[in-house]
């Protein structure tokens, strides 16, 4: 068998020399120096500069998703740290507002004589309404990364988007991109804490990490969490040390996603507040808010899902109207994809009379490639591969039934092939686990690499007390583990397993644990 290193070049498809790249542990930002004299980056720095100088009232308009809530964490924080000019800020609000900056609030702003909007996470496609904010006399800054639709694409005072950037050449998030700009505006020079930020961003709205730019931005700013232990990011995942992207993804992102999610009121700026530094600023009160946010978010998911419901299973499709908070529709939309494995589609009635949706799938159904065939029956689209939202109206229901059962039928899921690595139980060690860690952080496109043992025998396993998991010792410091393992396994005289290489840490000892996820059955055996 090849050396693990080898295989696993193999698996994430790179060369030794991007390897070397990806396992450099210096901290040296000397990568970004060519956004120094890129044209879009200094103008928008000259923009602010002159409405600083000029004494203008200065609006950053985000979104309410975290990429939104980084990206205007970030430009506010960046302003208020070199100039100590205080900007408003405003995020928002999922039902009331919706995505982008309306027509409502260009009025509000500019009735309180705001001379700059500078729109982050959003803006891109907002044609009409960025031009009329020039045609009233103020400018126009856009940090955004969505997808250019020509006809759509507005034309601000200065633009920061990634596909203008020819060293990027893959998505990077708004929250990325307003830290590089932070680079620029600071003449070179990078805050790591405006680092951090940006590198959370693109955890949050997977960003793909095969990308050697993105990968590079993430374990920088992984780097400067668990060096500067910053209390607002170390707080919410209620850990200071050895941070890693998954704490990011599993307990940040979603507190700092749910408040977007459910809150109405102006309560909801509290999110950003709490990333801002302050000094005078009460931290715990604003963490608590967060915390007891997200924890109304889980009970109403909880409450949802133990709420019965007559749901037909003979459809290869799932869809549910339900009298529902919009910004959980996608989270509920989730779990009923993996109860159900059907392209599942929640409907929520508005007060303007039509349906708002939030549509799940995985291979096999592609919702955004649905949406836009049936574009006739919706009044906005949006979304992915995966995932996706839209908004119809009430007598439309019937033809999207329709066309769901056509769709569905002949687009049926595939089943996910795993790739793997073959992996021997003596390579559950030290040095296995410091070569697969010098890979990271994983992310979209750059899992962590999943494991594969063959030939085991079933009667070699051991087992807990209460035979529900197998914990069998390979050695001093290496062992097998597989919680709540299906017992059908057992029939099978051997197996393969699939896992993951983790570190254990008990009573002072370090250990290392291939994880088992799941189980096929030994091919040579069938064949035997």
């Amino acid at each position: 068998m090849e050396e693990l290193l080898i295989r696993l070049l193999k698996y994430y498809n790179l060369t030794y020399e991007d390897y070397l790249k990806i396992k450099d542990e210096s901290i040296d930002y000397s990568f970004l120096s060519f956004l120094l004299s890129n044209k879009d980056f200094l103008k928008s720095k000259e923009i602010i500069k002159e409405s600083i100088k000029n004494n203008e009232k200065i609006i950053i308009y985000g979104d309410y998703d975290c990429d939104g809530i980084m990206s205007t964490s970030i430009i506010y924080n960046l302003i208020k740290k070199e100039d100590d000019y205080k900007c408003g800020f405003y995020i928002p609000f999922r039902e009331k507002d919706g995505y982008g900056i309306t027509k409502e609030n260009i009025d509000m702003f500019l009735s309180l004589d705001y001379k700059l909007f500078i729109l982050v996470d959003n803006g891109i496609t907002l044609k009409e309404n960025v031009d009329y904010i020039i045609s009233k006399g103020a400018k126009v800054i856009i940090i955004d990364h969505h997808e250019i639709i020509k006809e759509k694409e507005a034309n601000p005072t200065s633009l920061i988007h990634w596909y203008k950037i020819d060293e990027i050449k893959e998505n990077i998030s708004a929250g990325a991109l307003s830290f590089l700009f932070s680079y620029v505006y600071l003449n070179g020079n990078v805050d790591e804490y405006l680092l951090s930020l940006g590198g959370i961003s693109l955890i949050s709205d997977l960003m793909p990490l095969s990308s050697l730019f993105n990968h590079k931005i993430v374990k920088l700013a992984l780097k400067a969490i668990n060096k500067n232990k910053f209390n607002e990011i170390c707080l919410l995942i209620n850990k200071f040390n050895d941070i890693n992207e998954e704490d990011i993804s599993s307990y940040l992102v979603p507190k700092v996603n749910s408040v977007g999610r459910i809150i109405k009121d102006n309560s909801l700026f509290n999110v950003v507040r709490y990333f801002l530094i302050d000094k005078t600023k009460n931290i715990n009160v604003y963490l608590d808010y967060i915390n007891s946010v997200n924890n109304k978010r889980k009970q109403l998911l909880t409450d949802f899902e133990n709420f019965e419901m007559n749901i037909d299973d003979t459809l290869p499709y799932l869809l549910l109207i339900l009298d529902i908070e919009e910004g959980i529709s996608g989270l509920l939309a989730n779990r009923f994809l993996e109860k159900y494995s059907k392209p599942t589609f929640i409907l929520i009635k508005t007060k303007n009379n039509t349906y708002k949706g939030s549509a799940r799938s995985k291979i096999g159904f592609n919702i955004v490639s649905f949406l836009k065939e049936n574009s006739d029956i919706f009044l906005a689209f949006g979304g992915h591969e995966f995932a996706g939202g839209f908004e119809l109206k009430l007598e439309n229901l019937n033809k999207l039934k329709e066309r769901l059962l056509t769709y569905s039928s002949q687009n049926k899921f595939k089943k996910e092939e795993k790739k793997s690595i073959e992996f021997k139980l003596n390579e559950i060690n030290k040095n296995s686990f410091d070569l697969i860690s010098s890979f990271a952080p994983f992310g979209k496109d750059f899992p962590k690499p999943l494991l594969k043992i063959e030939d085991i025998s079933t009667l070699s396993l051991k087992f807990s007390k209460d035979k529900n998991h197998i914990i069998t010792k390979i050695s001093f410091d290496s062992s097998l583990i597989y919680f709540n393992y299906p017992s059908e396994m057992l029939n099978k005289n051997k197996i393969n397993l699939f896992g993951y290489l983790s570190l254990n840490k008990f009573n002072g000892h370090i250990s290392y644990q291939f994880k088992a996820i799941d189980y096929e059955i030994y091919l040579e055996y069938i064949e035997n």
